[in-house]
């Protein structure tokens, strides 16, 4: 027995779910479906019910909800601004697209596709910077600051579009910023990942804790596991790593101390913290702990990536999908912090999204009798034709009349009432009638029946060996991700996709060239058969 919240469906969409937003009242959400359509939703009755929706020109990237406004970044066109009836407020193009979106307290900070920074006013008016911001990673708000990770590493903090502080970067040999997160005293926490000058190049991983007003290092520490989440707690904050591992890091004055809380087994996709309450998104499930420590679990469809939760935690949101492209679109879920929790067997946790058939029992009449109701479909002409191209002789009648009324003149009575019967005459009619009777079918039907289906294998992806490259004279390097040598001995791949750090797609094809600039790059080459199932493999390019 385990311990769980009562899950129930909020929302069946019918494409893959690119965004999720829950307004801080829980009385408004808004999904995004793989196809650019916005779904909004208002508590009708105490339960939130699809009200309208609208059309995005391409993929949505992000919604944010504020008050009575929607904010929306697709790829094509970039931000647009909605009611809650979903009538266009205003839209604003963005070079290149929109990739990432971040809500500031007096305006919207908007990377593109090609990682450039653009503020954005909340009125859909163009913010001014200081300098042009260039290759921006991720980003996001730390105590009013908007928090920039670039592509070498550089970390660096704006207010009303000015520069007021800047890390340097560390290491000769390149980093990456795998986080981006603060703490309850609005102090920066960064996820580091460096190549040490060691033996094999080894990986270092690091978590660095930074108060930006006074510019100055507060903690730095080394890591067993990449760090992919970071949030506040009533304490310090809560971390999220790559080997799914959930911890708090408890602030004392002047230093941290590390507490370990949960662990998924998994990467940890989002966290959420509410009323003491900590919540981890990894594959499949939502790992859970409360303020008392009981921990607890819920089983998605797919691998929930999305989780939302109203301010008091009464309303909660998760979504996510399965990668399979065969299976049916992955549900919404739903359930309360406020709710008790309740104990059921594992097997249990699937209930929720568990499609359940209720199979309708026909009667001997409703199976076989004739149905005419098609017949109205069809011309006279059309129906004497089906009629006439109907097997002959086929049913019981087929057979009486072989052996009653189809026997021929010249079969007669004996003296003694006997049939006078020539047997093979008689073999050979009832044969055909069998014949007709079994529709038999023909050789080619038979060789496909007795065809050994073999075992159906999945792909193996190969993104190539790890590279250590040279920079040219202006600080790049043309690089080749080749992944043609991955297989499958059925020959059924179907589609390729070279996804780089920050989760974007750079390519759909085996083989791709991409100029890199100075530092450390990480690639994952995702391959899927057509029967869905698909295996992934990554590399590391370092450019010096």
């Amino acid at each position: 027995m385990l311990s769980t919240h009562s899950v129930h469906i909020a929302f069946q969409p019918e494409a893959k779910v690119s965004a999720l937003a829950l307004s801080m009242d829980g009385a408004v959400a808004v999904w995004a479906e793989g196809d650019g359509k916005l779904f909004i939703a208002q508590d009708s009755e105490g339960i939130l019910a699809p009200s309208t929706s609208w059309q995005a020109p391409a993929l949505i990237r992000q919604a944010i909800l504020r008050g009575t406004q929607i904010f929306v970044l697709d790829d094509e066109l970039g931000l647009t601004c909605l009611d809650l009836e979903g009538s266009v407020l205003w839209q604003l193009e963005i070079g290149a697209g929109g990739f990432a979106l971040q809500s500031l307290p007096s305006q919207l900070a908007v990377l593109d596709g090609l990682g450039r920074l653009h503020l954005v006013g909340y009125d859909g008016t163009r913010g001014q910077l200081a300098e042009e911001y260039n290759d921006v990673l991720r980003c996001a708000e730390v105590g009013g600051h908007l928090v920039l990770a670039h592509e070498s590493g550089l970390v660096q903090a704006l207010q009303n579009g000015v520069k007021v502080w800047s890390r340097p970067i560390r290491g000769d040999m390149g980093e990456s910023i795998t986080c981006l997160g603060s703490d309850a005293n609005h102090n920066l926490v960064i996820g580091r990942e460096g190549y040490a000058l060691v033996a094999g190049d080894e990986e270092v991983l690091e978590i660095e804790i930074w108060d930006i007003k006074q510019q100055v290092l507060v903690q730095r520490e080394d890591l067993k596991s990449r760090l992919l989440q970071a949030i506040p707690s009533e304490k310090g904050f809560f971390c999220g790593f790559d080997n799914g591992d959930v911890s708090e890091y408890v602030s004392n004055q002047s230093s941290y101390t590390f507490e370990p809380l949960l662990s998924c087994g998994h990467p940890v996709q989002s966290l959420l913290s509410r009323n003491g309450c900590i919540a981890a998104a990894s594959w499949f499930y939502i790992y859970g702990r409360n303020s008392d420590g009981q921990e607890w679990k819920i089983e998605h469809q797919g691998m929930p990536h999305f989780l939302k939760a109203s301010k008091d935690g009464s309303v909660c949101l998760f979504a996510g999908e399965d990668q399979n492209d065969w299976t049916d679109i992955e549900p919404i879920g739903f359930f309360s912090f406020k709710e008790e929790l309740v104990e059921i067997d594992a097997s249990e946790l699937t209930l929720w999204f568990e499609k359940t058939e209720d199979t309708v029992e026909l009667s001997a009449e409703e199976l076989y009798r004739v149905d005419d109701e098609m017949n109205a479909f069809f011309s006279e002409e059309e129906l004497d034709s089906m009629q006439n191209t109907q097997p002959a002789g086929v049913g019981l009648d087929a057979l009486q009349s072989a052996l009653e009324g189809d026997l021929g003149e010249s079969h007669q009575a004996t003296e003694d009432g006997a049939l006078d019967i020539d047997t093979d005459e008689l073999l050979a009619q009832l044969d055909d009638a069998i014949t007709n009777m079994a529709l038999l079918p023909s050789e080619g039907w038979i060789e496909e029946l007795n065809t050994e289906v073999g075992e159906i294998v999945v792909p193996r992806a190969v993104s190539g060996e790890d590279q250590h490259l040279k920079a040219d004279a202006d600080g790049s390097a043309v690089v080749t991700l080749d992944g043609s040598n991955s297989f499958d001995p059925q020959g059924r791949i179907q589609t390729w996709s070279w996804i780089e750090a920050s989760g974007k797609e750079i390519a759909s094809s085996a083989k791709v060239r991409v100029k890199l600039s100075r530092g450390s790059h990480s690639f994952e080459l995702r391959i899927c058969d057509r029967d869905g199932q698909w295996s992934s493999d990554s590399l590391h390019i370092l450019i010096d």
